[in-house]
């Protein structure tokens, strides 16, 4: 599998909207890889997870294949994650498509759901542009030809949060923003996994921090986390654990300062763009 990190930032970017710390200041100033969108990712060209309001921008910049992707796996309702409005720019006067091009079908849990059926609903989009799928959890289910299972994470409930295993029948891989530490039922699922995973992707969005903010891991958070998943067998040695998701308010969060420090701790760090193969 092929994973592109599309946006790596929480909900206010970096730079952060509005704000004038030194951590967006010298973000602004260095550009590149310190520029930081709103989460999103994509799996081999064609499986979209999250749809932020920078999905557009991520589609000019990165030249995947929007309008005829099939599916969006959606972590939890939060705008920075879902972007329910975006979604009428799929309807017919807005975008012509094939008469045989299939609905983007978004799978995600109740609040998700919800979401996306009221800007149907307010719009009068029908089903073959746009389809909200609820997800089971805990239970696997097939999405053009991956089989994934959503995991319940630790977040605003009100949002419906999970976290996400994919495979391709060779490698799966963990995606996880959003959460702290994981309710015990989905750790007991990890626990029981068949063999390793290949990447976990890691939520740090309070990087260097010693924040103990339950819905959310800081760097030591993620060091923690990472020597359970190994000592209970849901990863080994040749697992890549990859950070993502970041905050401009944690201490060293920005990039060139993080790397090192999260290299040391054996993390790779994610940066808008980056391409992992899995």
């Amino acid at each position: 599998m092929k994973l592109q990190y599309l946006g790596t930032a929480a909900a206010e970017g970096v730079p952060a909207l509005f704000c004038t710390c030194d951590n967006c200041r010298r973000s602004r100033e260095a550009g590149g890889r310190h520029i930081r969108t709103r989460s999103q990712a994509i799996i081999d060209d064609r499986l979209l997870i999250d749809f932020p309001a920078d999905t557009y921008m991520h589609y000019l910049t990165y030249h995947f294949p929007l309008p005829t992707i099939k599916d969006c796996l959606v972590t939890h309702a939060h705008s920075d994650h879902l972007y329910p409005a975006e979604i009428h720019m799929r309807e017919k006067w807005f975008a012509s498509l094939p008469a045989d091009t299939p609905p983007l079908t978004f799978h995600g849990d109740v609040a998700v759901c919800d979401a996306i059926n009221r800007i149907k609903a307010e719009v009068g989009m029908q089903d073959d542009r746009v389809v909200a799928r609820q997800i089971p959890l805990f239970t696997p289910f097939e999405v053009d030809g991956y089989t994934v299972t959503a995991l319940r994470a630790t977040h605003d409930p009100q949002s419906s949060p999970v976290v996400y295993l994919i495979s391709n029948g060779d490698k799966t891989l963990f995606y996880s923003n959003d959460t702290g530490e994981y309710p015990a039922e989905s750790m007991a699922y990890l626990e029981n996994l068949p063999r390793p995973l290949d990447l976990i992707s890691l939520d740090c969005t309070s990087a260097c921090s010693h924040s103990t903010y339950p819905n959310h891991f800081s760097l030591e958070r993620c060091e923690t986390v990472r020597q359970q998943l190994l000592d209970c067998g849901a990863a080994d040695a040749h697992t890549q654990f990859v950070l993502n998701h970041f905050s401009h308010d944690g201490e060293g969060v920005v990039y060139d300062d993080f790397v090192p420090v999260a290299a040391a701790k054996g993390f790779q760090v994610a940066y808008d763009g980056m391409v992992i193969a899995v």
